[in-house]
C-alpha cells in the first residue's frame, strides 16, 4: 500500500513538474519583428496559444485598399491571449462563421499560433480560412488548431484577411498610387503578408520555417492556388494543401474594374477619387456596397503584380512554386443544395435539356451534357444532374482536376482526394456538403458552428475518420507524402495513374472516370465565353 502510495506521488509530481514547464514555456515572452508577445496554456491540450499578434499594420485611414506595410514596433510585452477582431463582413458568413472575438473592424489583420507545450522545432502548417472572400476568420473554433497541433507535433497558424470590397477592390486610381502596380488583390497580399511573417517570425514559436505548409478550404482553397501561382511566395512555404478550391482565380483586371466602380458609385464617389472613397465609413461601405458572394466579383484579379495571369494558367506555363501539392472536394459539395431550388426539383425528365437551354446554353451543348450527364446515373433526376454539373463539376470537380493535371504534368508527389464520409445528422438533404471535411482535419466535430450535425455516437464514430484524415494531412506536412504507418495506402496522382483517394468508412483509391472528359467540355466553354453564371443557373 505504501509502495503504491509512493508511486502515485511521485506520477503526480511529475505531472505537475511537467504542467509547470509547459505554463513557463507559454507564457515566456517571444521576439517577433515587432516586439514581444506572450501568450498562454491551453486549458485542454497540451499545447501554447498566442492570440491576436498583429502582421501588419492597420489597413484604416490612408491605408485602406493600400497593399499590407509593416507593423509598427511596440515596447514591452504586448499580451496574446484576446482574439484579433474579425475582418468587415456581413449575410450568411456571419452566422456560420462562429468568431470568439465577437469584434469587427478594418483593423483585423491579426493572427493565431498554437504550438505543443514541448521544447523542439515542429513542422508548420498555415491555414487560410474560407468564405467566398468575404466571410470568416481564422479565428472560428470550427478550425482552432490546438488539437491538430498537438496530435501532430505541429505549429499551426491561423490570420485573417481583408474580405468583400476591403479586401478586393480594384480602381485604376488604386493600380496608379501603388509603387507595383496593385489593384484588385489586397486580400491576397494580406495573405502573402501573413506567410512571409510565418517565414520571418515562426522559429521562435517552436517551428521550423524551413517546412511550412499552407493548406485552406473554399476561398482559401482557391487563395492556396493563388499562393501556389503568385512569385511574392516563393521560397516561402514547401508544401501546399487546397481543400475544395480552384485554380481559376486571376480574372482580368477589367472586371475587377467594372465591378469596384459601380461601389464607388454606389456610395457616391467618383471611382477616381480616392480620398472620397477613404473618407466613407467603413459600414457604410459593407452595407450600401458589398458584394454579393454569388456574383463572382469579390477575387483577386491578374493585376501584374500579385498575378500576371489566371493561377491555373501560370501554373501552365510553368511559372509557379513546385511543391508537394494535395488537394480534394467533397463527394457532394452544394450538389444535394440544388434540390431545395424548387424550380429545379420540378424539372420532368423531358425537361431536361430545355433547362439546360434556358440557362443560355445552345441545344448542340445542352445535348452533349444530356450525354456526359446521363439520366441514368442520376436516378432519372434533372435536379440531381444539375446539381453534379453546377454544385460541384463546374465549381469545386473540374477546378481541382485542372489543377492537378497542371502540376502532376510539371512534378511529382501530387495527391487527389475526395471526402465521401457521411455519418452525420441532415445527409439525407445536404449530402457530404462544402466544408464537412474540414471537422475531420481539425478534430472540431464538437465545436461551433458544427457540433449540432452530431450525435454522441456519431462523434464516437468519427474519431477512426479523424485519425485517417489527421494521418494524411499530418505525414504530408512533414514529408510532402501523405502515406504513414496505420494509413491505406495512397497512389500519387500522375497523368498515367489518375485515380482519387476517396475517404471514407473504407479508404481506397477508385478511378476518376468520367471526370476528364466533363472537365474538358466546361473548360472549352469556357474558352468559347459561353460558360453559365450563377444567376443564369438560377433564373
Amino acid at each position: 500500500m505504501m509502495r503504491s502510495m509512493m508511486v502515485l506521488a511521485a506520477a503526480m509530481l511529475c505531472l505537475g513538474a511537467a504542467t509547470a514547464r509547459a505554463q513557463d514555456l507559454c507564457g515566456e515572452p517571444v521576439a517577433t519583428e515587432s516586439g514581444l508577445v506572450r501568450g498562454a496554456a491551453e486549458a485542454d491540450s497540451a499545447t501554447c496559444v498566442w492570440r491576436g499578434i498583429p502582421f501588419a499594420a492597420a489597413p484604416v485611414g490612408e491605408l485602406r485598399w493600400r497593399s499590407p506595410r509593416p507593423h509598427p514596433a511596440w515596447s514591452g510585452v504586448r499580451g496574446a491571449t484576446k482574439w484579433g477582431a474579425r475582418c468587415m463582413q456581413k449575410g450568411i458568413m456571419e452566422l456560420v462563421n462562429a468568431d470568439p472575438s465577437k469584434r469587427m473592424s478594418e483593423d483585423c489583420l491579426f493572427l493565431n499560433v498554437w504550438r505543443p507545450a514541448k521544447s523542439g522545432s515542429f513542422p508548420v502548417m498555415v491555414w487560410i480560412h474560407g468564405g467566398g472572400y468575404v466571410g470568416g476568420t481564422g479565428n472560428s473554433e470550427f478550425y482552432w488548431g490546438d488539437r491538430l497541433a498537438e496530435t501532430g507535433d505541429v505549429v499551426v497558424v491561423t490570420f485573417n484577411y481583408r474580405l468583400d470590397l476591403f479586401g478586393f477592390f480594384a480602381l485604376p486610381a488604386l493600380k496608379d498610387e501603388d509603387p507595383n502596380g496593385a489593384a484588385g488583390g489586397q486580400g491576397s497580399l494580406d495573405q502573402v503578408a501573413a506567410i512571409k511573417w510565418v517565414h520571418d517570425n515562426i522559429r521562435n514559436f517552436g517551428g521550423d520555417p524551413d517546412n511550412v505548409t499552407i493548406f485552406g478550404e473554399s476561398a482559401g482553397g482557391a487563395s492556396i492556388c493563388t499562393m501556389v501561382a503568385t512569385p511574392l511566395t516563393r521560397g516561402l512555404f514547401h508544401r501546399a494543401i487546397m481543400e475544395s478550391g480552384g485554380c481559376d482565380d486571376g480574372p482580368p483586371l477589367e472586371k475587377g474594374y467594372a465591378s469596384a466602380q459601380a461601389g464607388a458609385q454606389k456610395v457616391g464617389c467618383d471611382p477616381a477619387d480616392l480620398a472620397c472613397l477613404r473618407r466613407i465609413p467603413a459600414k457604410v461601405l459593407l452595407d450600401q456596397a458589398a458584394a454579393d458572394m454569388m456574383d463572382g466579383m469579390s477575387r483577386p484579379c491578374a493585376d501584374g503584380w500579385l498575378l500576371q495571369d489566371t493561377a491555373l494558367n501560370m501554373i501552365r506555363s510553368g511559372d509557379y512554386s513546385r511543391v508537394p501539392f494535395m488537394a480534394g472536394y467533397n463527394h457532394d459539395e452544394g450538389a444535394a443544395l440544388l434540390k431545395l431550388v424548387r424550380s429545379f426539383d420540378r424539372v420532368k425528365p423531358a425537361q431536361y435539356e430545355e433547362r439546360l437551354v434556358q440557362m443560355g446554353l445552345s441545344p448542340e451543348d445542352a445535348a452533349e451534357l444530356a450525354r456526359l450527364y446521363p439520366l441514368a446515373e442520376f436516378d432519372n433526376r434533372p435536379v440531381l444532374a444539375y446539381g453534379r454539373m453546377f454544385g460541384l463539376d463546374t465549381f469545386f470537380g473540374c477546378g481541382t482536376y485542372d489543377g492537378l493535371m497542371e502540376t502532376t504534368a510539371r512534378q511529382s508527389n501530387v495527391y487527389f482526394y475526395r471526402f465521401d464520409y457521411a455519418d452525420f445528422r441532415f445527409t439525407r438533404y445536404a449530402g457530404v456538403a462544402h466544408a464537412m471535411e474540414m471537422p475531420y482535419v481539425f478534430n472540431s466535430t464538437d465545436r461551433a458552428p458544427v457540433s449540432p450535425l452530431y450525435s454522441k455516437q456519431q462523434r464516437e464514430r468519427a474519431k477512426e475518420m479523424v485519425r485517417v484524415v489527421q494521418g494524411y494531412w499530418l505525414n504530408f506536412a512533414r514529408t510532402g507524402d501523405p502515406n504513414g504507418p496505420g494509413l491505406p495506402e495512397w497512389p500519387a496522382f500522375t497523368t498515367d495513374d489518375q485515380r482519387v483517394q476517396a475517404l471514407d468508412k473504407v479508404t481506397r483509391p477508385e478511378p476518376i472516370t468520367p471526370l476528364p472528359e466533363r472537365c474538358a467540355f466546361w473548360s472549352e466553354l469556357e474558352k468559347k465565353g459561353k460558360m453559365p453564371g450563377l444567376g443564369d443557373v438560377l433564373k
